[in-house]
Parts: structure tokens; C-alpha cells; sequence
């Protein structure tokens, strides 16, 4: 199977980790789970972003570094792995107590989340 890329910049989303999960799904015996799996995603993504924006706006770096730790996992385990690296970068400043480059940071994180949302929405529609 292919590797998703919403941009032609490498891969945004692992077909494996897709695939893994739709059978997941289907054996569970609900065909509707793997939309249902997608569509949490991308709300918790959404949330997250809000989240982390309101965090940074307040300066509480560990808010932020909680928040961006949560979007990095989720985002691993859906085989995003560009988003969950830019999620750790950002985790990894705000741990640091070092919000100087952090908007910057989240830019990406949000750019990138873009991306990803185009790719699994190619996903689902298929």
C-alpha cells in the first residue's frame, strides 16, 4: 500500500498504520469504526490546537508541554509522524520553560495538522 501525502513533501500519514486500523475496525464487525477512529482524531487535533494557542497566550509552559505531549502520541499512533515531531519539538521547549520560538513552533504544528486532515479526509472518502 502507498504512503499518504497530501503535499508532495514526504509522508504525512503511514498507509500502515491506516491499514492497521481499518482491520482493526473490521473485525471489530463495525464498519463505521474506521471513519468513527478518523473523525476523533481529527477533533482531538482541532481541541488540542486551541488548547495549545491558549496555553502559549497565557505563558503556562506546562500546560503546553502537557498538551503538545498528548497531540504527539495521538498523532504516532495514527502513523502522522511529521506532526508528532513537531508536537515533541514543541513538548520539549515548554518542559525547557522556554516559550521564546514557541508560536513559531506551533505555526508548523498547525500547518502540518492541515495536512494531515486533507490526507485522512482522502482516507475516509475512499
Amino acid at each position: 500500500m502507498r504512503e499518504l501525502s497530501a503535499i508532495n513533501s514526504g509522508e504525512r500519514v503511514a498507509a500502515s498504520a491506516l491499514r492497521e486500523l481499518r482491520e482493526l475496525a473490521d473485525s471489530s464487525g463495525d464498519p463505521g469504526q474506521f471513519r468513527e477512529l478518523i473523525d476523533l482524531f481529527l477533533a482531538e487535533m482541532e481541541s488540542g490546537l486551541a488548547s495549545m494557542r491558549k496555553a502559549l497566550a497565557e505563558g503556562n509552559a506546562a500546560e503546553l508541554a502537557q498538551l503538545a505531549h498528548s497531540l504527539k502520541g495521538a498523532s504516532a499512533s495514527m502513523g502522522a509522524g511529521s506532526l508528532a515531531s513537531l508536537c515533541r519539538t514543541l513538548e520539549e521547549t515548554a518542559k525547557n520553560i522556554r516559550l521564546q520560538g514557541a508560536e513559531g513552533q506551533l505555526d508548523q504544528i498547525e500547518s502540518e495538522v492541515r495536512i494531515v486532515r486533507e490526507a485522512l479526509e482522502k482516507e475516509t472518502a475512499s
